[in-house]
């Protein structure tokens, strides 16, 4: 999450001193429109992946799922932290391969200029894998019977 953040704060910093240079001195900063597009941008969004798994801020739905009885709500929890783990398995793995034809290649866009993008290329398996990694760890809580959801939370606090 911190690595995101300042992901956010380089990101800010780095176009800033870019719309400066461009608007004082006619001279900007060479491939930030391609650095922010395939470093930044990627980092604040798969790098906090498996806390947001984690701590149960992902977007969900539960119409239904607050009105099953307890035992349902568990298995059904057990089902979805599984499924999630796989499908995120699957995107690793996919992504991972990508990654690898990637750096194989030395993948590179251009833009303004040369821009280097496979080490990018590395984040995204990184964030699914650590987010997989997250919904096993919930599901081995929900196992222990420690709380796995902002609702059992809240709902613990009343």
């Amino acid at each position: 999450m911190l690595v995101g953040g300042l992901g956010i704060i380089v990101m800010m910093g780095n176009i800033t001193l870019d719309v400066v240079l461009k608007v004082f001195w006619n001279a900007p900063i060479q491939g930030t429109v391609e650095i922010s597009s395939y470093y930044y941008m990627v980092a604040i969004v798969m790098l906090p992946m498996a806390l947001v798994e984690y701590d149960d801020e992902q977007i969900s739905v539960d119409l239904l799922f607050n009105h099953f009885p307890d035992w349902l709500q568990r298995i059904s929890l057990l089902i979805t932290f599984f499924a999630t783990a796989a499908i995120l398995s699957v995107m690793t793995w996919r992504t991972g391969l990508d990654a690898v034809r990637a750096f194989k290649v030395g993948e590179v866009v251009m833009g303004s200029r040369e821009i280097i993008v496979w080490p990018a290329r590395c984040m995204l398996p990184l964030g699914f894998g650590l987010a997989a990694v997250a919904a096993l760890l919930r599901a081995v809580l929900l196992v222990q019977g420690k709380p796995v959801t902002k609702l059992h939370d809240t709902e613990s606090a009343a």
